[in-house]
């Protein structure tokens, strides 16, 4: 027996020592209230910590109350009659996880027990102890979060030291027989602790407790010795009170118990169209004793058709003025920006849409060295051709000996009309860009060829209606945008 107590108190410290590995905490980091200090973190901080105190009757197992379970209602002497034998305490809760915790416990209480056969004797005597131990929630670990969520069932199993005396006397007559005088020894608590939450402070329940001794002498009685002479054996002089040859002692509790839940704005949830409903938002704190973590984070919610249409609706963004769109004489500046809409076809303009002489501007900005403008000019095309026409190639001249002189870069967008399929018009857009580009390095003496930017949208982006004979001509088009 003494070999079982040592094996079960070495894997209650094991398991103790355990815990904080079982009880990892639902961690997102990208909380603002991530602490990778704190015992449990998370989404939503709970509180973890409560007080228990219980009280209730004690029964004693051993030498003196091995076989005989019946109390002691008489004796020969007046002077000790048999009364109940009771035990209070207290205890401090920790809840590490929702499935593990630790308590501390320290009771006081007294024990009485007798035996008519072989001993004829019965004894009294006080303890008190004070224990560690691992806390397991059977509740939450066989039935889950939400069945009978008001309850918590825990299994517990420590280790802790038991102070004690005790005083045997003869039945008989009543004459004391032997006294431990004060003692102590190691004990193994284990137990059974069932609580009911009833308001977000106060739970009640029972807690039922059989403590393990490394002791044979709680009953001032050594098995096998059946010496009934007073005084005949000091146990205070003996290294360790296991000197008998039956089991070890032990004692056990059933008790009423009250808990206060400790922390702050404590809350508790309800139940809301039959569904717990938590609202850690409304600024308070579930205890873990009732509350898995994993609860409280709310999963993302999946938008019907309707809602999801409402969303686009409220978000949606001003509609776009059509004149942004729109660029009436082609002359690469949308009418919206536009000062004079109505440019003759082919004309340079500059960021307003106001048309210039480009031959005059060129000259300016070569003699002066004046900085590039903003400037929109466009090459057309003949019908599903890319060949560059000869009334533009002085343009492009000009254009290539403005950027080698001040450093100006060119912006091409190639475009087509809308008279073939989108793939076809894309690689058109493409071919007109790069004739464009071609000309510019290989015949107009362009320098530095990275200036030269270059994108083509195929029919996409249309500057006329395509209806028309002159709105296709305006569509065909490769627009040149001269930058600073």
């Amino acid at each position: 027996m003494k070999k079982v107590s040592q094996l079960i108190g070495s894997f209650a410290l094991g398991a103790m020592m355990a815990l904080p590995s079982f009880a990892q905490p639902l961690v997102q980091p990208n909380s603002p209230d991530y602490n990778p200090k704190a015992t449990y973190d998370g989404p939503y901080k709970l509180n973890t910590w409560s007080i228990s105190a219980h009280f209730g009757p004690t029964l004693f197992f051993g030498d003196l109350r091995e076989y005989d379970f019946w109390p002691v209602t008489k004796t020969n002497s007046d002077s000790h009659k048999e009364s109940g034998t009771f035990q209070g305490g207290l205890t401090l809760n920790k809840q590490l996880s929702y499935l593990f915790g630790a308590r501390l416990d320290a009771s006081l209480g007294n024990l009485r027990g007798m035996k008519r056969r072989n001993y004829n004797r019965y004894f009294e005597g006080n303890y008190f102890d004070v224990s560690l131990s691992g806390t397991v929630n059977l509740k939450g670990l066989l039935m889950g979060p939400n069945k009978m969520k008001r309850w918590k069932i825990d299994a517990y199993a420590g280790i802790g030291q038991v102070f004690y005396d005790a005083t045997a006397y003869d039945l008989t007559g009543g004459v004391k027989l032997r006294e431990t005088g004060n003692m102590n020894d190691w004990i193994v608590p284990t137990g059974l602790n069932i609580n009911y939450e009833v308001t977000p402070r106060i739970d009640i329940g029972v807690d039922f407790r059989l403590t393990h001794t490394n002791s044979d002498y709680l009953d001032a009685t050594y098995g096998g010795d059946y010496d009934r002479t007073p005084n005949s054996f000091n146990i205070k002089d003996q290294k360790t009170s296991h000197k008998g040859n039956s089991e070890l002692d032990s004692y056990g509790y059933g008790a009423i118990q009250v808990t206060y839940k400790l922390g702050k704005k404590p809350l508790k949830v309800a139940k809301v169209d039959g569904k717990w409903d938590y609202k850690p938002e409304e600024g308070g704190y579930y205890h873990l004793r009732y509350t898995d973590p994993r609860v409280l984070v709310k999963p993302p919610k999946i938008l019907t058709l309707e809602e999801m249409d409402s969303v686009a609706k409220a978000n949606r963004p001003k509609d776009i003025d059509p004149r942004l769109l729109l660029d009436t004489d082609g002359d690469g500046v949308s009418d919206f920006f536009d000062k004079e809409p109505n440019s003759p076809a082919g004309s340079i303009v500059d960021g307003a849409g106001r048309v210039l002489d480009f031959d005059s501007y060129v000259k300016n900005a070569l003699a002066t060295g004046a900085a590039c403008s903003e400037i929109f000019a466009n090459v057309t095309f003949d019908t599903d051709k890319n060949v560059l026409k000869p009334e533009f190639q002085e343009l492009l001249k000009n254009v290539a000996a403005l950027m080698n002189k001040n450093g100006c870069r060119l912006q091409l967008a190639g475009h087509t009309d809308r008279r073939a399929s989108d793939r076809y018009n894309v690689s058109l857009s493409k071919r007109r860009v790069d004739a464009v580009k071609n000309y510019l390095i290989n015949e107009a003496g362009l320098t530095d060829p990275s200036k030269v930017i270059v994108d083509y949208f195929g029919s996409f982006k249309p500057i006329a209606d395509s209806a028309t004979r002159t709105g296709l001509q305006k569509n065909r088009r490769v627009e040149l945008k001269l930058l600073p």
